[in-house]
């Protein structure tokens, strides 16, 4: 089941990606042309962009007390091992559905479909100013933040930052071609986020029930498949 439900979400972004290379990269439903009416503006006109806080890392746990704070290293399995119980005044809660980059590393855009999570520092949200413009913010900053991470210096650690961002300019199309892309995106869009908590509960389950299978705690020599 959580293979089948990878596949989907992988499929779902695939489908997503080709509609958005098509409609705003290619223009195949303009007959191949861009439109006139699409202007060239800053990121910040379909997005707020909120950074992590810097909270202590004496107080973080590993033990659940508090609540989780995402780093980098937790967004590319959406797992959180580490907890808080700081309430940074600056804080922001990731919720499910927010758009998440890493700024150190590598620069890959992620959708969360895991429990809220404190946001640490050097990880940020890009949120749609759009109700329903998630999915083309999310691959409207894909490539962009992709040019930046190739044009970095070689170096341990690459960084990106707020002067990067500043300087993302994108080309806005009008409201009515983005409402037609979002009313096909926005379902594949919330089923991405609903497979990954699926596929997080099976995970749990899975994590309860494999150590009484193992000790022999548990027998399901009697079920009938």
């Amino acid at each position: 089941m959580r293979v089948i439900e990878i596949l989907v979400n992988d499929n779902l972004f695939a489908q997503m990606q080709a509609l958005y290379a098509a409609w705003f990269i290619d223009c195949i439903p303009f007959g191949g042309i861009k439109p006139s009416s699409w202007q060239k503006t800053s990121i910040y006109t379909i997005a707020d962009i909120i950074y992590g806080a810097p909270f202590s890392s004496k107080q973080f746990n590993t033990d659940g007390k508090g609540i989780p704070i995402i780093r980098i290293r937790d967004l590319k399995e959406q797992k959180v091992a580490t907890y808080t119980t700081e309430k940074h005044p600056k804080g922001y809660l990731l919720q499910a559905g927010d758009i998440v980059v890493g700024m150190d590393g590598e620069f890959v855009p992620y959708i969360w479909g895991s429990d809220e999570a404190w946001l640490n520092q050097r990880v940020c949200v890009f949120k749609n100013k759009r109700l329903k413009g998630k999915a083309f913010l999310y691959f409207t900053i894909k490539p962009l933040l992709y040019a930046i991470e190739q044009t970095q210096v070689a170096t341990t650690v690459i960084h990106i930052g707020k002067k990067d961002f500043d300087a993302f300019e994108i080309t806005l199309p009008d409201p009515r071609v983005l409402d037609s892309f979002d009313a096909i995106t926005t379902p594949m869009v919330e089923k991405i986020v609903e497979n990954r908590f699926e596929i997080k509960q099976l995970e749990l389950l899975r994590d309860a029930l494999l150590p009484k299978l193992m000790s022999g705690e548990l027998d399901v020599s009697n079920i009938q498949l």
